[in-house]
């Protein structure tokens, strides 16, 4: 239960906060020559152009929008004693495009401002809020969990990290408990009915300064949160960062504790802003008292990468790096799992004006996952006429090859009306069963044959993958006027089969049979009286639910954004708001389903009920401080649940504190 005093008190600490230790805002700064960019959040993202950065800046040629002008130092000493060498720093070229992005593209993009505006705790719960979106969540912190949208199973939830795949340890998909939100600075969800694609960028320096974040929080069931950012641009004859982070909680039940913490470390090599080497390194550990999942877990992935601007437009990169996991657990149900994978991987991207082209050859070692895999794509991006993107993604698989193609296009607005449309079909492959890793030597691996004096000999293996076909289509219209929107699109999906997710609730269950769904979703803003208020919601229908896809999901959210004072030092955001869906099936076979005569029908799946979270979150910034709060679930529903038979918190109160420093 949310504690008033506590937070009061926390108000008046905030208040004296020695605020004036660091450097001022740039707004209050005087400077007569080069000055540094101030980082993201403090710039608002509604008040600045895309291509502009506050202050009398230089650009290094090709460089992002991020970056200030490679000077040379005697130059800058030459200018006077009001530039410091700190406005210089450097990043990696990027290889993230950017395309564009909102409901009609099917496209979602959250900056360093907006993961921290969310108030997002997890990767789960900054994706969550997409219309569509079916998060599954197997309890509080440190049991498995995972997303999925318009029925998608295993092997189509991908996880890019700086290109780097997050490759599924222990299933058909990653498990987002296995993948923090600590130095992460960018994330990008495509939510296609082929496959989601969630791409994570690192922290990239946006100040020549060093740079901290601190957030930290506290709330019912024994909640507490921490999430701390270290960079600093000009360290070890290089840049480094570091992060570290930590979420634990007593659990829904208040006798299942469980944590995540996780950590992050690089250290880059910079030759200017047009090439550069990177060591990453990352761990991710859950624990969790919940029985029927397995604890402890802790994963590592690590790469080294190199990247360079070959010409203007055109950067490549090529690296290699390793993942792997590691099971603590004694039951011996887990003896096999675990283990590691191995990642070679080459990309490049080209933009210049309206054309983008991207390509990426990504070569796997281990068991259950293919042995390479092709990824091209090329899109025009015109404001004149339009937009069109397509893609090709081709897999090679013990036996199989997959190809699945996307088209996609949209038309620019006529008298604030635009159309859209867009189609995927092809072969998609998945792991379904555990990884099986070295056998223990005391662990039995067959049954004895019938005569008593024979050998046992070392049994076929499980097949480690299965493989889909699927064909979809969307297409729709958008009409917009000044800040009012509304979105509709009509949907298609046609499968053969349908692959469980293969995270650990549902991992090792049987594919159920295709077939054809038909449905359509809305979208809508809409404006307030209220000056920085606005409605928001979004509806997805089909004619028949189908596991992991409720008949009915929605969204809606009053949504609250002011800047106040003429420098912008006070910052209000609040939200609140509401999503849910119909009952939904899962792909956990129960039993068989049978009819009145005892005809066996099929197999009999699990369900959740009806789902409904009412939520809240306030956050004011105070220059660099920002403090928090957040309801879950205030109405009290008891009987939340994504996974069956695992209750989710009934409620949660928390509030804290988030606090970017400069040197």
């Amino acid at each position: 239960m949310f504690r008033p005093p506590f937070f009061a008190l926390l108000l008046l600490a905030a208040a004296p906060l020695p605020v004036a230790a660091q450097q001022p805002p740039p707004d209050t700064i005087r400077v007569d020559t080069l000055r540094a960019v101030p980082v993201r959040d403090t710039i608002p993202r509604d008040t600045l152009p895309r291509d502009t950065v506050p202050g009398d800046t230089i650009r290094r040629p090709g460089a992002g929008p991020d970056t200030l002008a490679a000077a040379d130092p005697g130059a800058l000493e030459s200018r006077g004693d009001t530039t410091q060498v700190d406005t210089i720093f450097y990043n990696l070229p990027r290889m993230d495009g950017e395309g564009p992005v909102g409901w009609r593209e099917g496209v979602w993009s959250w900056d360093h401002d907006a993961i921290m505006a969310s108030g997002a705790v997890s990767l789960a719960d900054l994706v969550a809020e997409v219309p569509g979106m079916i998060p599954l969540l197997a309890g509080d912190y440190g049991t498995p969990a995972a997303v999925t949208a318009f029925g998608l199973g295993g092997g189509r939830v991908r996880i890019l990290r700086d290109g780097f795949e997050v490759v599924p340890l222990g299933g058909g998909v990653t498990d987002l408990s296995q993948v923090g939100l600590g130095g992460i600075s960018h994330v990008r969800l495509e939510r296609s009915m082929g496959e989601l694609v969630i791409d994570m960028v690192s922290y990239e320096f946006a100040d020549g300064r060093p740079y901290s974040l601190v957030e930290a929080g506290t709330g019912d069931l024994n909640t507490n949160l921490f999430r701390g950012t270290f960079a600093n641009p000009t360290a070890l004859g290089g840049s480094i960062a570091v992060a570290l982070e930590r979420a634990d909680s007593r659990g829904a039940r208040g006798d299942e504790e469980g944590n995540v913490t996780g950590s992050w470390l690089r250290y880059q090599l910079h030759r200017g802003d047009a090439a550069g080497l990177a060591v990453d390194f990352r761990r991710v550990g859950s624990e969790s008292a919940a029985t029927d999942y397995a604890s402890p877990l802790t994963r590592t992935d690590w790469t080294i990468r190199g990247r360079a601007e070959l010409l203007p437009g055109l950067r490549a990169e090529a690296y290699w790096g390793s993942s792997s996991l590691k099971v603590e657990d004694e039951d011996s149900i887990y003896a096999r799992d675990g283990g590691d994978r191995s990642q070679l991987g080459v990309r490049a991207l080209f933009q210049q004006g309206p054309l983008s082209a991207a390509g990426a050859y990504r070569r796997f070692g281990g068991d259950g996952l293919p042995s390479n895999r092709l990824d091209l794509s090329a899109g025009l991006d015109d404001p004149r006429v339009g937009g069109v993107t397509g893609g090709i993604g081709r897999a090679s698989w013990p036996g199989i090859s997959t190809s699945a193609r996307q088209l996609r296009g949209w038309t620019r607005p006529v008298l604030g009306l635009s159309l859209f449309g867009s189609w995927e079909s092809g072969t998609y492959g998945a792991r379904t069963f555990p990884v099986r890793g070295p056998v223990p030597p005391d662990t039995t691996t067959v049954e004895e044959a019938a005569e008593p004096d024979s050998t046992a000999v070392e049994p076929v293996p499980d097949p480690l993958f299965r493989a889909t076909d699927r064909t979809s289509t969307r297409y729709g219209a958008q009409w917009a006027w000044r800040s009012f929107a509304l979105s509709g699109a009509r949907l298609k999906i046609e499968t053969d089969s349908l692959l469980p997710l293969g995270f650990e609730p549902d991992r090792g269950q049987p594919a159920l049979a295709g077939g054809t769904r038909e449905g359509w979703e809305v979208w809508g803003r809409l404006p307030t009286p209220v000056s920085g208020l606005h409605l928001e919601g979004s509806l997805q229908q089909w004619d028949q639910d189908w596991s992991y896809m409720p008949r009915r999901t929605y969204r809606g959210a009053f949504v609250f954004h002011r800047q106040y004072l003429e420098s912008g030092n006070l910052e209000w955001w609040w939200t609140l708001g509401v999503r849910g869906h119909d009952p939904m099936n899962t792909r956990q076979v129960v039993g068989e389903e049978v009819d009145d005569e005892g005809n066996v029908l099929g197999p009999e799946l699990g369900w959740v009920p009806f789902y409904q979270n009412w939520y809240a979150r306030i956050q004011l910034r105070i220059v660099s401080v920002r403090i928090f709060i957040g309801w879950e679930n205030f109405t009290i529903r008891r009987n939340l649940q994504n996974v069956p038979d695992r209750l989710l918190p009934i409620t949660r109160t928390f509030y804290g504190l988030r606090w970017t420093l400069w040197n």
